[in-house]
């Protein structure tokens, strides 16, 4: 059996329990010790105990309705006898109280405090404006009933302000677990890419470069592509292996030299051919986070080349300026260009186009991007520098 739902159930029941043992008993109380008619002392009774259905959700309400309840009786009924408390019946002084400890629990400790003092400052303002029904000892009582009703709520409240504060931590530490199991999967991803892709990608550079050797009559072009290729495997692997580390969190990752502008020559010439550079300004002062998105977008946009217009010509430009660095690749149609190659640049996955796109928006620059019509493609990036 689930205890759970038993003590919610419980829980739920015992404030109408106790409001209508409140009721019952402040019934005969009313009846039998204050010359009270059985009709009205049910109806004061169940206006003194009724608030406590509400205490939780109105608490102000329901402590003015059953202090107002109290009050009412106080100044209809008279005690039968001098043993009998007056203002403050007993049951009045029981339902008041109960409800100022649920409702006191539930407001600030101002607001608390305040409802706790007007409980004996209104039972002495009846004392003094009704003299004669009851004595002045009839305060001590209520002082100290008031005082224990304030101490009780206080620990409601300091009980439901722990539970929200555990609920608080709980809710961080499933973060927190959620994050690190985040991080032991990337660091899982970082492993097999590393032990499956780095294995092959060192397998493509090895026999790259042992190619001329194994390999009889290899002409010097021959031997210059494979060197090329070997280069740039090992350049993947070396990029790979970075990324890999940021993935997996490692720092050194973040130490490995990024590439910089001045290394725009040598990649135009691993590019092939086709592939012409031209510089416009001086690129030595450019900051090196321009420098690096600078270098990704040519890099990329000549992967696209190679992949979309396989032996096309490629022309690079860069352009710098006082204000901004603007760099241009333009390839021309491949083989077999036209509609199906202009589908293909524009679409194609795209993330390497989403990817130089967000490079580009993290410096506040502008990207463009897109076929013309002659089947060719252009990739334009404005990379603002800071003003000196």
């Amino acid at each position: 059996m689930n205890s759970e739902p038993t003590r919610r159930r419980l829980r739920a029941a015992a404030l109408p329990a106790a409001a209508f043992a409140l009721t019952c008993v402040g019934w005969a109380d009313l009846d039998q010790h204050y010359a009270l008619d059985a009709g009205a002392a049910l109806a004061l009774s169940v206006a003194r105990a009724l608030p406590l259905l509400w205490s939780r959700t109105r608490p102000v309400l329901a402590f003015a309705v059953s202090a107002a309840a109290v009050a009412l009786t106080a100044v209809l009924t008279r005690p039968t006898t001098a043993a009998e408390p007056w203002p403050m019946a007993v049951t009045s002084l029981a339902a008041l109280t109960a409800v100022l400890v649920l409702s006191g629990s539930r407001v600030s400790r101002r607001v608390c405090t305040v409802m706790g003092l007007a409980v004996p400052a209104g039972t002495a303002a009846l004392l003094s404006a009704l003299p004669g029904r009851g004595a002045w000892s009839g305060l001590l009582p209520v002082v100290v009933a008031t005082g224990l009703a304030l101490i009780a709520a206080e620990v409601l409240r300091d009980r439901a302000l722990t539970r929200v504060r555990l609920a608080e931590q709980e809710q961080i530490s499933e973060l927190e677990r959620t994050r690190r199991a985040l991080l032991e999967e990337r660091a899982r991803i970082g492993r097999e890419l590393h032990d499956v892709v780095a294995h092959h990608m060192s397998l493509i550079a090895v026999r790259a470069e042992t190619a001329p050797y194994r390999l009889p009559d290899c002409t010097p072009e021959v031997r210059e592509e494979f060197r090329a290729v070997s280069g740039a495997a090992r350049d993947a692997l070396t990029d790979m292996r970075r990324l890999l580390g940021l993935l997996r969190g490692e720092a050194a990752a973040a130490r490995v030299p990024q590439p910089e502008l001045s290394q725009l020559a040598a990649l135009v010439r691993e590019s092939g051919a086709g592939v012409t550079l031209e510089v416009v300004g001086d690129l030595d002062t450019v900051p090196a986070t321009v420098g690096v998105c600078a270098y990704r977008i040519v890099q990329e946009s000549l992967s696209n080349a190679r992949r979309h217009a396989l032996g096309a010509a490629v022309e690079v430009r860069v352009h710098r300026t006082a204000a901004l660095l603007r760099i241009t690749v333009r390839n021309g149609p491949g083989p077999g260009a036209g509609a199906e190659r202009q589908a293909a640049a524009a679409g194609g996955d795209g993330h390497g186009l989403m990817g130089m796109r967000e490079r580009v928006a993290v410096l506040d620059g502008e990207f463009s991007a897109g076929a013309g019509p002659d089947g060719g493609f252009t990739v334009t990036a404005d990379l603002p520098l800071p003003v000196k």
